[in-house]
């Protein structure tokens, strides 16, 4: 079980769609990363879209949470990653994997 540390700027306060949380959520155990609290691992993906959005690569984004959640063993961060853009900024993917070099949203 991994705790999923969210950080402060991941809300953007615009209350969510809750069934593409849900959908993440399933997603998320369907791969075997689980989490402790659901709102915070929504956050935490939702994070992964800022960080791109400020130009950090794949490699920065995975080592920033795993900085965040030093739970996040093998390649659970990447599942993470990979899942939470192809949920809350799909236009980041490519090739069916999150785009290294993408620098803020179209």
């Amino acid at each position: 079980m991994m705790g999923i540390a969210a950080p402060a700027y991941a809300d953007d306060g615009d209350g969510g769609d809750i069934g593409n949380d849900k959908d993440f959520l399933a997603e998320l155990r369907q791969v075997g990363v689980t989490y402790q609290d659901p709102d915070n691992a929504v956050a935490a993906a939702k994070s992964v879209c800022q960080l791109v959005d400020d130009g950090k690569s794949v490699a920065e984004i995975l080592t920033e949470l795993r900085n965040r959640n030093p739970s996040f063993q093998g390649t659970s961060a990447a599942k993470f990653t990979a899942l939470a853009a192809a949920h809350y900024c799909p236009e980041y993917m490519s090739g069916g994997g999150l785009s290294d070099g993408a620098a803020g949203r179209p």
